[in-house]
Order: C-alpha cells, then sequence, then structure tokens
C-alpha cells in the first residue's frame, strides 16, 4: 500500500484517541524502517535506486530492505512495540497506559493487516508471522488499479463516517448546551 494511505487509515482508526502526529507516523514507520535505511546503505554502496514496477521483485532491492522489512512487518515486533509503549506510560504514571499504547499501536497493526492482501509473494510479502513462520499470503499488488481504486473508496467511505460522527457529536454538544441555558 501506498505511504498516503497507510498515514490516513492510521489516522481514521485513531481519530480522536491519539494525535495524528503520533498516528499518521505509526501508520507508516513499518515501511520506512525497511526502505530509509536501504536506500541509504544502497547509495552509499553505489547501488542504483530501483524503479518498481509490475515486474519487480523483492531481491532487485538492498537485501537490508528483506531483512528489515520482515521485523517491521510481524505481528510479534508489533506486539514487542505495545509493549514497550505500554511500559514507558506506565513508568511515567499516564492514567491508561494500556489503553494509550493500544490506540498508539493499531496504525502499525492496520499496516500489517492492509499489506497482506495487497503485496505478492514475489514483492514484499508481508510476513505477519515472522519469526516464527514464513507462510505469507499471494495477496493483489497495491498498484493494480481495482485494488488501488477499492483502497481509495474504502478510505473515503471510512472518513466520511468519522467526520459524521464527530460532526453529529459536535451538534449533540451544542444543543446540550443551549438545553441547559
Amino acid at each position: 500500500m501506498d505511504v498516503l494511505s497507510h498515514w490516513l487509515w492510521g489516522m481514521a482508526l485513531t481519530r480522536g484517541k491519539v494525535s495524528w502526529k503520533v498516528s499518521g507516523p505509526m501508520g507508516v514507520l513499518p515501511d520506512l524502517m525497511a526502505f530509509i535505511p536501504a536506500t541509504i546503505v544502497g547509495l552509499m554502496q553505489g547501488r542504483k535506486r530501483v524503479h518498481v514496477d509490475e515486474n519487480t521483485v523483492t531481491s532487485d532491492m538492498h537485501p537490508i530492505a528483506w531483512d528489515i522489512y520482515q521485523w517491521s512487518h510481524s505481528l510479534f515486533f508489533a506486539l514487542l512495540i505495545f509493549l514497550g509503549v505500554w511500559y514507558v506510560l506506565q513508568r511515567r504514571g499516564h492514567e491508561t497506559p494500556r489503553l494509550l499504547a493500544w490506540y498508539t499501536t493499531i496504525p502499525w497493526i492496520a499496516h500489517i493487516i492492509v499489506d497482506m492482501p495487497s503485496h505478492t509473494l514475489q514483492f514484499f510479502p508481508t510476513p505477519f508471522l515472522h519469526p516464527f513462520s514464513d507462510w505469507m499470503i499471494d495477496g493483489y499488488s497495491w498498484g493494480t488499479p481495482w485494488v488501488w481504486f477499492t483502497n481509495v473508496a474504502l478510505l473515503a467511505l471510512t472518513w466520511g463516517i468519522v467526520l459524521w460522527i464527530e460532526r453529529n457529536q459536535s451538534m449533540d454538544e451544542i444543543a446540550d448546551t443551549a438545553a441547559l441555558a
């Protein structure tokens, strides 16, 4: 899935629970963790930037990308992030550390779940069971028009619902305030 979609899904799924400054980046970090270091190392080694198209395979990218990707797209790693955030929030005395850790981790987990059916086995399949199993789903490339447009439609629908709920809650609060006056 594209970075913007992951950012928007992360924000939509945690709207009103976690700042967009946390949810957006958490939604894209699984990819950034793998591809930014791989790009930097590749450039330092003089490797040319890979042009991604329907013929590109995982092995066309710098090997470090796959090494990191396996961990960053693992539900086990997402669990470790949840536990780490929970621990830090608890140490800082937050009122509801487990709940906030959950909301903080939702965008990361959603990233993994969205990637599972939108990646093929040929190009960065989602190793969601790593390190316990190599089993992965052979999905459809997110660059396929029907996959991409379905994602955009679902994002638009989700954001429409989120904003509709927020608007109705605002109207209810205004009505309650007016009734008290």
